[in-house]
């Protein structure tokens, strides 16, 4: 979804092997940043104040988004396109608007990372600020 074609779900899984899921603290690393950037990929972490701004670029820019759920003591990332949010858990709809996705997370106890990844993903053009 952040990549697009020729990235499928099933390449990314597969690629995604040859990256450690715990580091030596027992923390799990934010492996795609390092894989979005060995791709070619222009990516920049932005506060999440700008969060809003990913759908002003038609597309150009798409956030990854990390948080923690303490209920489940796991953390999750959602893509957030200039649709809304894009949740990979089973059962999720295909879009939910941002208004309406960070409300209903945080009422469920989820805490978001102060930070996101912002992704350029040249559809058009370059995005200006993504470098």
């Amino acid at each position: 979804m952040v990549m697009g074609q020729p990235y499928t779900y099933e390449r990314v899984l597969a690629d995604s092997l040859r990256y450690p899921k715990w580091d030596s603290d027992g923390k799990f690393p934010a492996w795609w940043e390092t894989y979005l950037r060995e791709q070619g990929f222009k990516a920049v972490y932005c506060s999440c104040s700008q969060l809003p701004l990913i759908s002003t670029f038609g597309g150009n820019v798409v956030a990854v988004l990390g948080m923690n759920i303490p209920s489940h003591e796991a953390s999750h990332v959602v893509a957030v396109d200039e649709c809304g949010v894009v949740d990979p858990a089973d059962g999720a709809p295909d879009h939910v608007s941002l208004s309406e996705y960070i409300p209903s997370r945080i009422a469920q106890g989820v805490v978001f990372d102060d930070e996101f990844l912002a992704v350029n993903v040249p559809r058009q053009q370059s995005v200006a600020g993504v470098t």
